[in-house]
């Protein structure tokens, strides 16, 4: 990243010396360009990638015995663990990413990262106790609530220039109605499964998605850095975890068991989409960026499919489809709307 800012100021350095240079510095300067897009493609489609594994780590993980509690302590604990060695570098370093937060910044750094323990229980609450594909759509379906709470709380019907937005809600609704209510074999919940609590988990991941994205955009530029929400995130989960472990019975003996897959959970499924869209959203438009969670959703069913073998029938992909096309119409039209405003 660095490297490329100082290239960038090169280019313009030259442009400013003769004509002949500013031939040579545009050059330069769009060749830049297209590689910094070029990465931020790539890790943008590393993120719903990685991102979407979380619901095949957290199924395998849950089918050889590991509760939410545990699962939520595990991954932070992980995460706390890779953390704090790139943080030291980080610090030695002078990085700008770890200089210290302002008392405002810490009170919504705390606040985001204690919501962000529920967002990552409710997740895991759901994916344990929902057919996998009804889980990855319910709890990555926040647009669909972020558009409606908006109604909500100021009261009123949508105007004519948010149509497009009621069409993807009326959408989004109708497939998350569908899956709810479809019956198929091939892709069901666990036996031990509660769906009820199942339902309650995915909402809750979801309105914690909506909440925190409304803290940090009220706090404009003074929103504290993602990787000061990650690490105190994984620091409270890492104090949480004696209360989150009290009632495990044989835990280090299945940690032994499963370290590759909870090393894959914290890892790939949580740390390496965190940078990949910090990487990305530094380079590319936020519309481009907030397809991550429509990417999510893709990527768990084709994973599904082809690690744990789970299949939709046609009503079932039909309702898939109907939930992915109502967020992005809500998404993709919402970030337009917004630059619009900016301009």
């Amino acid at each position: 990243m660095d490297n490329s800012l100082i290239k960038t100021i090169d280019c313009f350095v030259t442009v400013s010396r003769n004509t002949h240079s500013n031939t040579v510095a545009a050059n330069k300067c769009n060749e830049v360009s297209v590689m910094n897009r070029r990465s931020a493609i790539f890790a943008l489609l590393t993120a719903g990638l990685a991102w979407g594994t979380t619901g095949i780590y957290v199924r395998v993980l849950g089918l050889r015995g590991f509760s939410s509690f545990e699962l939520l302590g595990l991954r932070l604990l992980v995460v706390f663990m890779i953390l704090v060695p790139i943080l030291l570098l980080l610090h030695l370093r002078q990085s700008p990413q770890v200089q210290p937060l302002t008392i405002s910044q810490r009170k919504t750094a705390f606040t985001v990262s204690f919501l962000m323990l529920f967002y990552y229980l409710g997740a895991i609450v759901a994916i344990q106790h929902l057919p996998l594909v009804m889980a990855v759509l319910l709890f990555g379906s926040s647009p669909l609530i972020a558009w409606t709470l908006n109604l909500v709380l100021e009261k009123r019907l949508p105007a004519n220039k948010e149509l497009t937005q009621s069409l993807g809600v009326l959408l989004g609704m109708t497939g998350l109605i569908g899956l709810a209510l479809s019956q198929h074999g091939g892709s069901t919940a666990p036996e031990d499964a509660i769906p009820a609590i199942g339902y309650l988990g995915g909402i809750t991941a979801a309105a914690v998605t909506v909440a925190n994205a409304r803290i940090l955009r009220r706090s404009g530029e003074q929103a504290p850095a993602s990787l000061s929400i990650s690490m105190l995130t994984a620091i409270l989960g890492t104090l949480l975890a004696p209360l989150l472990f009290i009632d495990s019975v044989d835990l280090f003996a299945r940690i032994q068991g499963s370290w590759g897959a909870l090393l894959g959970l914290g890892v790939l499924a949580t740390l390496i989409p965190g940078f990949a869209i910090a990487h990305a959203g530094s380079r590319l438009p936020a519309t481009a960026t907030s397809t991550v969670s429509i990417q999510l959703q893709v990527w768990t069913i084709i994973l599904g499919w082809i690690i744990l073998n789970e299949t939709l029938s046609g009503a079932q992909v039909a309702a898939a489809l109907a939930v992915m096309l109502g967020t992005g119409i809500c998404l993709l039209h919402h970030e337009s709307h917004e630059i619009k405003l900016l301009r």
